[in-house]
């Protein structure tokens, strides 16, 4: 107990501390978000969040372990994250083209599955439970890349991205105890530290800070790493019962707003890369809530679809949880569009409106 204590209050002090002193070089060498018309800053923030994270996560590793590089999971999870997190800075940077993004979180999942962590079952789903080596590929590839990318597309508001992966670490510090998996849940302690140390600068008008594609991308991964680890280590009925509804709800609305979005794009004849304003953030905005309200809202759903998967299926089963989770959000997100079509109405009325007047 006293070294996770140690590990979350060291991980909070050193994000600080590695963050103030990132913000000062990505000033000099233009690691910076520049304002545009979708954007509601005017100036430019530091896009080095979640390279101070990382590296205070890190350090209390080492710290608290020299030897933990010889967790061989742990080992290839931190590996993959480097390589992400060092894409994330160029991406921040230079903006890289989007096959070039998604071909090398390609390659890193696949590095993943190749090391052993992936997908090897459906745990019931449909009444499907395991499912053949190549199809195990194939599904870790799309839901590494796909949970990746979505954490990506939700840190469009202050707070967001890093509320939802502290809620998602603290899930799964819970479930790495749950399964045995000490060496996780010291690492997801630090996270959690880490990032609350992030939220002082980026909720801070003068020190505003953000995350950047380097620390969304990373937190996706982190995250979706673990959730796998942590299906593997569940190795009786009654962990799988309570691990897998856990890592649905953690991962559900970040994972199927994106997929709403890109679906809407798509059928307006868009391209799905094409950035926009509808996801479900930029739908509450739109209710007249500011950046944390929001982003406390969307926590709260997340916390409540958890506690509603692991209730709905320890009584109906994983194929019904998923059903009543999906359609929950289904609901939820209709309920935010009727208002967003009501608003532009009100606009376009408006507008004829006061055309009439100027006539």
């Amino acid at each position: 107990m006293y070294s996770y204590i140690l590990s979350f209050t060291g991980s909070v002090v050193a994000s600080l501390v590695f963050i103030a002193i990132y913000r000062v070089i990505a000033q000099k060498i233009g690691l910076v978000d520049k304002p545009n018309a979708r954007k509601v800053h005017t100036d430019l923030i530091p896009l080095v969040g979640g390279i101070g994270v990382f590296s205070a996560v890190i350090l209390m590793n080492f710290i608290d372990s020299p030897e933990w590089l010889k967790n061989y999971e742990m080992r290839n999870m931190f590996i993959g994250a480097s390589v992400l997190m060092l894409m994330g800075v160029l991406d921040d940077k230079y903006d890289l083209k989007a096959t070039w993004k998604l071909s090398i979180q390609i390659l890193i999942a696949h590095f993943m599955y190749y090391h052993g962590v992936g997908i090897d079952s459906m745990h019931g789903v449909f009444g499907v439970y395991e499912i053949p080596v190549f199809m195990q590929h194939i599904l870790t590839i799309v839901i590494m890349t796909g949970v990746i990318n979505a954490f990506n597309l939700m840190d469009g508001i202050d707070g967001l991205a890093a509320g939802l992966a502290i809620i998602s670490f603290i899930a799964l510090t819970f479930l790495a105890v749950f399964v045995d998996q000490l060496d996780l849940a010291f690492v997801f302690i630090s996270f959690i530290g880490a990032l609350l140390g992030f939220l002082y600068f980026n909720f801070n008008k003068k020190k505003k800070t953000f995350m950047g594609d380097a620390g969304s991308l990373l937190l996706g991964f982190i995250i979706v790493c673990s959730a796998m680890i942590l299906l593997r280590h569940a190795d009786t009925p009654e962990r799988v019962n309570i691990i897998f509804p856990s890592l649905i709800g953690i991962l559900l609305i970040p994972v199927f707003d994106s997929l709403r979005v890109y679906m809407n794009r798509i059928g307006k004849g868009k391209s799905p890369f094409k950035a926009d304003k509808s996801h479900i953030h930029h739908l509450i905005l739109q209710l007249g809530f500011k950046h944390k309200k929001a982003s406390f809202m969307i926590v709260f759903f997340v916390l409540l679809i958890v506690s509603l998967g692991i209730f709905s299926h320890s009584t109906l089963g994983v194929s019904f949880m998923l059903i009543i989770l999906v359609n929950f959000f289904k609901v939820l997100t209709n309920i935010l569009e009727l208002n967003s079509k009501v608003l532009e109405w009100k606009e376009k009325i408006l507008r004829m409106e006061n055309s009439e007047i100027l006539r």
